[in-house]
């Protein structure tokens, strides 16, 4: 078995850190970023449990660029009282203006067999909090590029949060190292060359196996 990862190329974004972060009403708060196409095994639940956790609630605002309606979240969120922490934009296009934005990732997944969110997080220098599941520990190095949490460990997940809202050396140290990694082995210049091998390997199988029953 051949794994071959993902890769991510970014767009140039459109809009600047400071207009997207005013037109997002952000001031002096960390930008908290989720990205998903909100299924099950995103485990939303989870995530919005972890930010109630997070101390101070002022010193941060948690943006999802949902992929699709987030109407059966908001109960959970008028119940966790995060309607003054929490922007929703759905179906949002132009991710790359919302990610050179962030400040860090948060994914709660429960499974995942990579992750793109968090990749193309790391493209903007931007380090991602996450669950330590599936492929994700093959994309996030633990305390070098990001912080891996066990799953279902919301309190472990918000000191991890806590912990690089405050550290804003330790969040810039990470995020150019998760930048560095993007682009050494996540990149399309890294990875299309291995999809295009495995395809030559593929088709020079077949040929020989086409010669040999003829």
């Amino acid at each position: 078995m051949e794994v071959i990862h993902n890769f991510f190329e970014p767009r140039s974004p459109r809009r600047s850190r400071d207009e997207v972060r005013r037109e997002l009403g952000l001031r002096d708060e960390v930008m908290i970023l989720h990205s998903s196409n909100l299924r099950p095994v995103k485990r939303i639940d989870l995530l919005l449990e972890t930010v109630a956790r997070i101390r101070p609630r002022e010193s941060f605002k948690l943006v999802i660029l949902a992929g699709g309606s987030f109407a059966p979240f908001a109960e959970i969120v008028r119940g966790l009282k995060l309607e003054d922490r929490v922007i929703v934009q759905e179906n949002a296009t132009d991710i790359e203006d919302y990610l050179q934005a962030a400040d860090l990732g948060l994914f709660t997944s429960e499974t995942e067999s990579f992750c793109l969110s968090i990749l193309e997080a790391m493209c903007f220098a931007c380090p991602s909090v996450a669950t330590r599941v599936g492929g994700i520990p093959e994309v996030v190095q633990d305390k070098i590029t990001g912080l891996l949490v066990p799953f279902g460990d919301s309190d472990e997940m918000a000191h991890a949060v806590e912990n690089l809202i405050r550290n804003a050396t330790l969040r810039a140290t990470l995020g150019r190292a998760a930048q560095v990694r993007a682009r050494e082995r996540f990149s399309a210049k890294v990875i299309v060359p291995r999809y295009e091998a495995l395809y030559h390997r593929v088709c020079s199988y077949a040929k020989t196996q086409i010669t040999t029953d003829s």
